[in-house]
């Protein structure tokens, strides 16, 4: 056919029979819809593997191009999580230490008020614990009122005394140094002794003790007040050993329970007992003066009008 026709007419025809067959496939699709499902459900599923395999490049590049997006999505947010994780963690750690300042002052607090006396809050500047001395330095002088032999304790036990002053820092001995006694209170049975320091920051150790003394691994020693140094009935160490040696004398060590060397914060304390003894003693000798300085006033005024008195019933 094409031999007779000229070129341009073929691809004509062959549009006008290709519109002509659509239009005939519609109606009849119109007119028998039933008749032709299942021509159209052939061709469906003929079509479905053609259909598949020309989706799949495209669904592949778009799950690849999410897959990336996704991940880079992912790495930003980690960075950030990481990053705000960092700076809560810095955070953290801030008030964990404010924290810890914090509970550190409650039990200071009432470590003062457990003892009963006026205490001054003082921070260590140096320690110095070699085997010869056992001392520290805060950073209170004798601008704050701090004295020679001024006891200095903790939140938890009794530390040490006060061995040298100077305008702004002060010298600490602790009760471990081994010029250092303190005397001491079995709290179990009330048997006083003395603790003396070995040079050693975790042990003390009792040598006055006899061999029947009544002493127990864990019992707490207490400050017995003796001397005025330190305040009574304060922690001072718990007996950690109770042996003897081989020329059979006791040998009994303790543990301070202080932390030395440790504790930032110290405290050092006025009693108040003195205080508290002083206001009686100023009372009574101002009560005596004003009796005796009213009784002379009152007597020359009525001896001399009685004798007056005398003197004209006489004549």
């Amino acid at each position: 056919m094409n031999l007779f026709l000229p070129e341009g007419y073929s691809s004509t025809i062959k549009l006008v029979l290709g519109v002509a067959i659509a239009i005939t496939l519609m109606v009849v699709d119109h007119r028998r819809h039933d008749s032709l499902q299942q021509l159209r459900d052939t061709v469906a599923i003929v079509n479905y593997p053609i259909q598949l395999a020309a989706e799949t490049p495209g669904d592949f590049i778009k799950w690849t191009s999410e897959s990336i997006s996704n991940y880079n999505h992912l790495l930003d947010e980690n960075r950030r999580l990481n990053k705000e994780n960092l700076l809560l963690q810095g955070g953290m750690q801030r008030f964990k230490a404010l924290e810890e300042e914090n509970q550190l002052l409650r039990d200071q607090l009432g470590a003062s008020l457990r003892v009963g006396e006026r205490v001054t809050l003082a921070e260590m500047t140096k320690v110095d614990l070699s085997p010869y001395r056992q001392q520290i330095w805060i950073n209170r002088g004798s601008n704050a009122g701090v004295f020679t032999g001024q006891a200095v304790i903790d939140a938890h036990a009794i530390m040490g005394q006060v061995i040298e002053v100077t305008p702004f820092r002060s010298a600490i001995l602790l009760i471990t140094d081994t010029l250092h006694s303190i005397p001491v209170q079995v709290l179990r049975t009330g048997l006083r002794t003395v603790a003396k320091g070995t040079g050693r920051i975790n042990n003390l150790e009792l040598p006055y003790l006899p061999r029947s003394a009544d002493v127990r691994v864990g019992d707490l020693l207490v400050s017995s007040g003796l001397g005025g140094r330190y305040p009574s009935d304060y922690p001072v160490a718990r007996i950690t050993s109770v042996g003897r040696d081989p020329n059979g004398a006791t040998t009994i060590a303790a543990a301070p329970l202080a932390r030395l060397a440790v504790d930032e914060q110290v405290m050092l304390v006025w009693s108040l007992d003195e205080k508290l003894q002083a206001v009686p003693v100023d009372e009574p000798a101002e009560e005596p003066a004003e009796e005796s300085a009213d009784e002379p006033v009152n007597e020359p005024a009525d001896e001399p009008a009685d004798e007056a008195e005398q003197g004209e019933s006489e004549e």
